[in-house]
Parts: C-alpha cells; sequence; structure tokens
C-alpha cells in the first residue's frame, strides 16, 4: 500500500494507492482558507484507523514543488516522520518531473508548467537547452513567456496571458500513476523541498 501526498496544490490531497491503482482520495482541507498543519495529522490518523496504515503501508509519495513554503514543510516534515517511523520507501515528485513526462508524450521540450499553490502563490517551470529545470515564481499575471513554450500545463487555474498558448490541466495524481515506472523509489531519500524565492531555490 502507498499513502501519495500533494501539497503543491493549493487543496492538498492525500490518496492511498494499492497494485498502481487509486483506492483512496480525499481533499485534506476544504478551501483554501483553511491550514495544512491543522488538518493533516487527524486526516492521517481516520484513514489509519479505517485502513490500518501502520501495518499495510510500505510505501510514501510526496509532490516537492515548486510551491508554498508553509505547506511544502509542513508536508516534508509529516512524510519524513513516517518514512523514519515504519521504514517506508520513499517517492518525490515535481514539476520539473511532469515536464519530462509531457516531453516524452509530445516528443517535444517545448513545454511549461504552471502551478498554482496556497496562499495565491504562482510557479513557471520550463527546462533550457540542457534540459536543466529553470524555476520562476511569479508576482503578477503580466507575464511573458519563452518564446519556445508552445504547450503549458496547469494544476489549478490557467496562467492568465494574451499569448496565444495551449493550456492543458494536469493532475500530479494522475501522473505518478502513469509514470510510476519512471520515478526512483528509495529508502533513505532526503526529502528537499523546491521553494522559488527571488528566482532561487530555497532548501
Amino acid at each position: 500500500m502507498l499513502l501519495f501526498l500533494d501539497v503543491v496544490s493549493p487543496i492538498p490531497e492525500i490518496c492511498i494507492i494499492e497494485e498502481n491503482k487509486l483506492v483512496f482520495s480525499e481533499k485534506i482541507i476544504s478551501k483554501e482558507s483553511e491550514k495544512l498543519s491543522d488538518n493533516i495529522f487527524q486526516t492521517y490518523l481516520k484513514l489509519n484507523k479505517d485502513l490500518n496504515l501502520s501495518k499495510k503501508l510500505t510505501k510514501i509519495a510526496i509532490t516537492n514543488g515548486p510551491g508554498s513554503y508553509t505547506s511544502l514543510r509542513v508536508g516534508s516534515a509529516f512524510v519524513s516522520g513516517l518514512k523514519i517511523s515504519q521504514d517506508l520507501l520513499i517517492y518525490t515528485i515535481s514539476a520539473h518531473d511532469i515536464i519530462k513526462f509531457k516531453s516524452d508524450i509530445n516528443k517535444t521540450n517545448e513545454i511549461g508548467i504552471f502551478i498554482y499553490s496556497a496562499n495565491n502563490q504562482k510557479f513557471l517551470c520550463t527546462v533550457n537547452s540542457d534540459k536543466e529545470a529553470q524555476y520562476e515564481k511569479l508576482e503578477d499575471d503580466n507575464i511573458v513567456l519563452p518564446k519556445n513554450i508552445n504547450n503549458l500545463y496547469y494544476n489549478y487555474k490557467k496562467l492568465s496571458s494574451n499569448q496565444n498558448i495551449n493550456q492543458n490541466k494536469f493532475s500530479f495524481i494522475d501522473e505518478f500513476l502513469n509514470n510510476i515506472e519512471k520515478i526512483s523509489c528509495v529508502k533513505n531519500k532526503i526529502i528537499k523541498p523546491i521553494y522559488i524565492s527571488n528566482n532561487i531555490i530555497l532548501n
């Protein structure tokens, strides 16, 4: 059994996966004004009571950014505690991973990922010519996308833009399930949340 935690999206979600199939999904908070830290432990305790996670859980996965610093910090601390206490294998999935998955399907790297996170924080992820991730925190909607970006994928809301660009919604849980064999799963992995401030990654 695997627990998947999306703390990047503005409404965090917890999912249970068995044999690579989604068997349970629940929003941890019901609206953006609520706090992840006030609800995550209660949500897990209820799931543990209903599904006996402490005995059945063998793996855990978490979205690690970019996103709200507070949500990433709370999620990473929670997952790290579970990982250590229950000796779990762990996956992490980021916006850069989504670009890789979409690039494989579309046979192009001309793809961007627009992340809408908690507290109305917005981030853009693209790749450079060396296929390295480029992250940018967006302070307003008046952004000019790189000319090579033809397709933009978003997790919650579309990017407000006057540019003529294709925008399609994606789901972290769907991308994880569809590409799980491409993601490394290890026991001693250190979770490194991707939080962007002044276009610098803070760990």
